[in-house]
């Protein structure tokens, strides 16, 4: 059975049934659209400062476990770098100065202002952290800082995380769309982090290793950086399930948004990039490289395809939020309604 929109209109007294079969149209006919306020910039801004504010979260952890020698510091702290070129994508989108200092100056009442003070502790303290870690090649001794360091680490960590959770928060503070009104996107965007920032160090490791003769990363860290990525990976794939099903029990601007990815415009975004690119082929490609160790190209290429399907998931929730009508918008339009039908 297919299954079709039908819209209904009552004109003078005569009901008159529509049925469209494409969501688009639908959304068409009804002069519905998807918000455009928040668009690639702030989709590029949530995937840098995921990547950014995942790796560093996931490197420490290593170095505290003690896969990561001071020496190699330097390989897993460049994640405030990318938070900070993120940062400047959101900077862009606010636009005019004056709109950018009045939501910095209101961090009670706004998640954009307090957000703007977790990227700054991230990337400030976390840059701090990168610089010291590169001072030794550059014949500065640091071991007489080791409290510093060790005070430097656990700042940058928490703020890392911190800014790994912001970017759902950001979006989920957003009222006006349903779509990404839920606790469960901070989740799903802090899980992509985790996971594309595990990746990112675990690929540069693997490059280290390769590239240089003298003593890398250990075998260990790369078993263990896989087991942390697959993990979030199984996580994430479950939280975004949960995500759309939930979104889409909401009925009209979930439901729509949820069609929007599944069978609408954005239905090649969402099968190809999110999950074929994000989840299937990064899965069969690590599995075929834990029996063939010395294939790192299926290692790299499982990578590209996870980091790209990060990418695909924050760019899919923003271009499929849709803004809910305001009250009087909706009693203007009584005399239609929408209900799903086989």
């Amino acid at each position: 059975m297919e299954r079709y929109f039908t819209t209904e209109y009552l004109i003078s007294g005569v009901r008159i049934e529509n049925k469209i079969k494409n969501i688009d149209e639908f959304l068409k006919s009804r002069s519905i659209k998807p918000q455009h306020e928040w668009g690639w910039q702030v989709a590029v801004y949530l995937y840098l400062a995921g990547i950014g504010s995942g790796s560093m979260t996931i490197g420490l952890l290593m170095h505290w476990l003690g896969y990561i020698p001071d020496g190699l510091r330097y390989t897993i702290l460049w994640g405030p770098v990318l938070v900070a070129v993120g940062a400047l994508f959101l900077v862009l989108k606010l636009g005019v100065k004056r709109r950018f200092l009045n939501t910095i100056m209101n961090p009670m009442t706004s998640w954009l202002s307090r957000g703007f003070y977790i990227l700054s502790v991230c990337i400030i303290i976390g840059g701090i952290d990168f610089i010291i870690s590169i001072l030794p090649y550059l014949n500065i001794n640091v071991e007489l800082w080791p409290w510093l360091i060790t005070l430097l680490d656990i700042i940058s960590f928490i703020f890392a995380l911190s800014t790994a959770i912001y970017t759902g928060i950001l979006i989920m503070s957003v009222r006006y769309v349903p779509f990404w009104d839920t606790w469960l996107l901070p989740l799903l965007f802090t899980v992509s982090a985790l996971s594309t920032g595990a990746m990112a160090v675990m690929l540069l490791s693997t490059t280290y290793n390769i590239f240089t003769t003298s003593t890398g990363f250990p075998e260990q860290m790369a078993k263990t950086l896989t087991s942390i990525e697959q993990v979030m990976v199984i996580i994430e794939a479950v939280i975004l399930a949960s995500y759309l099903f939930t979104r889409y029990r909401l009925k009209e601007y979930g439901m729509y948004s949820v069609q929007l990815l599944l069978s609408g415009n954005l239905r090649y975004v969402f099968w190809m990039g999110i999950v074929i690119c994000g989840f299937l082929l990064p899965v069969i490609l690590e599995g075929i490289y834990s029996r063939l160790h010395d294939q790192y190209f299926l290692l790299f290429l499982a990578g590209t395809f996870l980091l790209l399907g990060g990418f695909f998931i924050r760019y899919a929730t923003i271009y499929a939020g849709i803004k809910e009508e305001p009250p009087m918008q909706r009693w203007l339009e009584n005399h239609r309604y929408l209900e799903f039908v086989n």
